[in-house]
């Protein structure tokens, strides 16, 4: 019986001693585990402090979501102003018919009718889109800028309208007379194209569809400086809201009352060729534009008389 009970109190005390040595075992596992992930924790939150974040949700341009959205606001129109196409003459009208017509005119600062980056591009757009917040409607801005694509950037877009001249008319043919060669950097092609860099070069055929197709999808009315009472027409039967009386302050705005033309001049044959290769795209622009203005889109005006 002694032999007994002393053999089972052996048993007993091994059993005891191993269960301590492997709880001691799993504590110190436990331990480590926990400074490891304590680390690891404040390498993160390290990390997170050493990021700076852009914004939360990326831009749609960003995801490469591009021309998805087609939403457009009739009752906000933006000018675009084509480089010394006598652009401010719309603009005086604009100024002089929002009191008559109750919206609001604003002018954007100053540009160069440069190229923007895409941050450059969604930066203004979405400056334009915060003062139309603010602003009650209807809403007319002008702007030393290309084609700004709103929907680019998940953006209401504003009604695009715009002003060209002869590319081959007197001015043009004076100027590169006299040396100015500022005739190519005038061009009306980049203005509607927009900010994609090969908006920029001369003659380029890609440059001068997109132009089209800007002016088919975001411009009802782009009027012609040598077509002025016809595109006023056509700018009051489309945008009552803005151009109601537009007529009138036209013939007001006339010197004397006489019409706005074009002196004649003419280059010397070598010259005239030179300078209708360079602005070959150009003049092909501006054929399509007057067709598009007498033959399309005056043809609702006409209708409607």
């Amino acid at each position: 019986m002694r032999l007994s009970r002393g053999l089972l109190t052996s048993v007993a005390v091994c059993f005891t001693v191993l269960f301590v040595l492997l709880n001691s075992r799993s504590t110190v596992e436990t331990v480590n585990d926990s400074g490891r992930m304590g680390k690891s924790n404040a390498g993160e939150q390290e990390i997170r402090k050493g990021q700076t974040y852009r914004r939360v949700t990326p831009s749609l341009a960003e995801l490469g979501v591009r021309e998805s959205l087609h939403k457009v606001n009739e009752h906000i129109l933006m000018l675009t102003r084509v480089p010394d196409a006598g652009s401010e003459l719309l603009v005086l009208i604009l100024q002089r018919l929002q009191g008559y017509n109750a919206f609001k005119h604003i002018r954007l600062p100053p540009g160069d009718h440069g190229l923007l980056s895409t941050l450059q591009e969604e930066l203004l757009v979405e400056e334009i889109t915060n003062i139309i917040r603010q602003e009650a409607i209807p809403l007319s801005f002008d702007g030393d800028v290309r084609f700004l694509n709103f929907s680019k950037f998940g953006r209401e877009s504003p009604t695009f309208v715009s002003l060209v001249r002869n590319p081959v008319g007197a001015r043009n043919l004076q100027r590169y007379h006299d040396g100015r060669r500022k005739v190519l950097d005038d061009r009306a092609i980049p203005t509607f194209c927009g900010q994609d860099p090969r908006c920029t070069e001369v003659n380029n055929k890609w440059a001068l569809e997109r132009a089209k197709t800007n002016v088919v999808e975001h411009y009802p009315v782009v009027a012609i400086l040598e077509y002025m009472e016809r595109s006023i027409e056509a700018l009051e039967y489309k945008f009552p809201y803005f151009f109601r009386g537009a007529k009138d302050s036209y013939r007001k705005i006339q010197p004397g009352g006489k019409r706005f033309s074009s002196p004649t001049f003419r280059l010397r044959p070598r010259d005239g060729d030179i300078l209708f290769k360079l602005l070959k795209d150009e003049i092909e622009f501006y054929q399509w534009l007057k067709h598009r203005l007498l033959n399309e889109t005056l043809v609702d005006v006409d209708e409607s008389r």
